[in-house]
């Protein structure tokens, strides 16, 4: 008799038969093979996507990557929990390692099994495929030492799948339900420890060893009140050893505000120690906040900061406000651009991260633009800048005219394959960069991150 496994039900469900294929494949090779497991959980979480845009009849484009599909609407919209949607993107996130590079580590095949077990545990629930749901038994993962293959393509869900789901079902606005509830400890091996290594960190590998330019868990602080000494989950690291960063992390059933007054305290440990306060993060696992010292509000954010990029913010944080606002007149000379120029200038000046310019066609908004990079540069308010449009002829036009108004900037044009170096690549240092909305969304979904947060 074949032993339990913790997919088996799904072997009795004729329309899962894909599904189950994948599913089986991963529990199967958990033990002997992280990458075939993390493989095969990326394709049974594509199934699960396609099976959610069929349902809710929705066209799926024939160049959507797994990423846009999974940031669009109808899969979003279905799950409506922030827990799932980490979950989900876990599993895309190492499936491309896997894919790409190899070496995924045994916790984090686990991971990606427990996260699909989740996810599709909660979707089949939502859709009345099954009325309940066994909680994960990693007992039940096969021990024996084989090796399980399944085909690289990844079907559409079949006809008798899509009927037999009831309709009100797929189209329910409740959201799915969390099958489980992932311990502090957990949240941090499963998600934070992932988003620091997209980020570019080492962890230190021992707790409470804080070494230079790495990521140390578990570090002690003194001076904690009422017990003086305290265990930050993370310290990050630059290379002389002083501190860049703490990490605070609660189990993700806990709001991540709930660690934001321990975080805090962390820091001031910190600060009394080094000299420098830390940037602050406090994070479940599906949620992450970051106060970084520069005057404005706690903010989330998607991932964490690189080494380089946190540097930058601790020597951002002496900076004045915008106060050389003079716009170079051959660049823009109407008294309206002026105007609101000024006007965005003033709104950063009173801490607003964003600001927002709405100018009639013909008004002349790229010169604007051009004008305003100008004035953020020479104020030091601004290292790099990105300029999106939704069209490669209004990219490349957009380049010219920043390159001939700002001659002693550096401009480069990500999806433009003849602004490339002789090894094929497009210029990553430039001052100012310009693509679709399409490539860099490519660069976002990439194993490799080539820009950081």
């Amino acid at each position: 008799m074949t032993p339990m496994t913790n997919f088996d039900y799904l072997r009795d469900i004729e329309p899962l038969h894909d599904l189950c294929t994948f599913c089986d494949g991963a529990e199967a090779s958990m033990e002997s093979d992280h990458d075939a497991c993390a493989l095969n959980c990326r394709r049974g979480l594509e199934w699960l996507v396609k099976a959610i845009y069929t349902l809710k009849k929705a066209t799926i484009s024939e160049r959507a990557s797994l990423y846009e599909l999974m940031t669009g609407a109808p899969f979003v919209e279905f799950f409506e929990d922030d827990c799932l949607m980490a979950a989900a993107h876990y599993i895309r996130k190492v499936g491309n390692v896997a894919a790409h590079a190899g070496g995924v580590k045994s916790g984090e095949a686990f991971f990606c099994l427990l996260n699909l077990y989740n996810l599709v545990g909660g979707a089949l629930l939502k859709l009345r495929v099954i009325s309940s749901l066994a909680p994960f038994d990693k007992n039940n993962i096969p021990k024996r030492t084989i090796r399980v293959t399944s085909d690289d393509t990844v079907p559409s869900p079949s006809y008798s799948f899509v009927k037999s789901v009831p309709a009100e079902a797929a189209q329910s606005k409740e959201p799915a339900p969390v099958v489980t509830d992932y311990s502090e400890f957990e949240t941090r091996k499963l998600f934070i420890d992932l988003m620091l290594r997209d980020a570019g960190w080492e962890l230190a590998g021992k707790d409470n060893v804080p070494l230079p330019g790495k990521a140390g868990t578990e570090i002690e602080v003194h001076g904690m009140p009422g017990q003086d000494v305290g265990f930050a989950d993370y310290v990050l690291y630059d290379d002389s050893g002083k501190p860049l960063a703490v990490i605070e992390a609660k189990r993700t059933s806990k709001d991540p505000v709930a660690g934001k007054h321990q975080a805090e305290l962390y820091a001031d440990c910190l600060e009394r120690q080094y000299g420098v306060r830390p940037v602050i993060y406090y994070s479940n696992g599906f949620q992450t906040f970051v106060i970084d010292g520069l005057g404005y509000p706690p903010r989330r954010i998607l991932g964490f900061h690189s080494k380089e990029d946190l540097s930058v913010i601790l020597r951002s944080r002496g900076r004045s406000n915008i106060t050389d606002q003079n716009v170079n007149e051959h660049i823009t000379d109407r008294e309206y651009q002026k105007r609101a120029i000024h006007s965005i200038c003033e709104h950063f000046n009173k801490m607003h991260r964003r600001g927002l310019l709405v100018m009639a066609t013909g008004s002349g908004k790229t010169r604007v633009a051009i004008s305003l990079c100008d004035v953020l540069i020479r104020n030091k308010w601004a290292k790099n800048i990105l300029f999106l449009a939704d069209r490669t002829a209004l990219v490349a036009q957009a380049q010219k005219n920043f390159a001939k108004l700002l001659p002693g900037q550096t401009t480069s044009i990500l999806n433009d394959p003849k602004n490339r170096d002789k090894e094929g690549k497009p210029d990553m240092d430039a001052r100012i960069t310009f693509s679709t909305y399409q490539t860099m969304i490519g660069y976002i979904d990439a194993d490799k991150k080539d820009f950081s947060v």
